[in-house]
């Protein structure tokens, strides 16, 4: 769509500087005539006209300049919104990743937090630890469940970003 806008605005230069050009014509015409018993008559003509814009030379050269600056804002424009695009899609890769890796790390403290508390679930059923140690485990395992839920949320709004851009 941006392209479209910069050939537009091409194409609207060389329309108003196709204004300001000489324009010529030629025609041709030819008529037979006769009438009743009289004698035929064959006429024939030429014609060519010549215009030549002088009247607006000053004003066209100003319009002919405004276009071309018109021409270079939609090529800038063109330009700078490519520019953000590309931006756009870099960062919004970098978060798809960034979401990724931390999706992974919470997975891994997960486990962790998992085997931590087998581990001192064992330990609370041979006696080894108090109620509010196996409590606090269990605490810190449904911390890192939420916190992967957060992570994998995190992952698919970042997929669904970047599929956007």
């Amino acid at each position: 769509m941006l392209e479209k806008s910069v050939e537009a605005e091409e194409l609207q230069t060389k329309i108003k500087r196709g204004e300001y050009l000489p324009q010529a014509g030629i025609g041709v015409s030819g008529m037979y005539m006769k009438f009743d018993e009289s004698k035929e008559r064959t006429l024939g003509m030429v014609y060519g006209t010549v215009s030549v814009p002088i009247s607006g030379w000053w004003g066209g050269s100003y319009e002919l300049q405004e276009r071309s600056i018109k021409e270079e804002i939609a090529e800038n424009n063109f330009k700078n919104n490519s520019e953000l695009l590309l931006l756009q899609i870099e960062k919004a890769w970098q978060d798809l990743n960034d979401a990724y890796k931390q999706y992974l790390l919470s997975e891994e403290s997960k486990a962790q937090a998992e085997e931590n508390f087998k581990v001192n679930e064992d330990s609370y059923k041979n006696g080894l630890i108090t109620v509010s140690d196996l409590l606090e485990a269990q605490a810190l395992l449904q911390q890192t469940q939420d916190q992967l839920t957060e992570a994998k949320a995190n992952y698919l709004v970042k997929v669904t970003t970047y599929l956007k851009v």
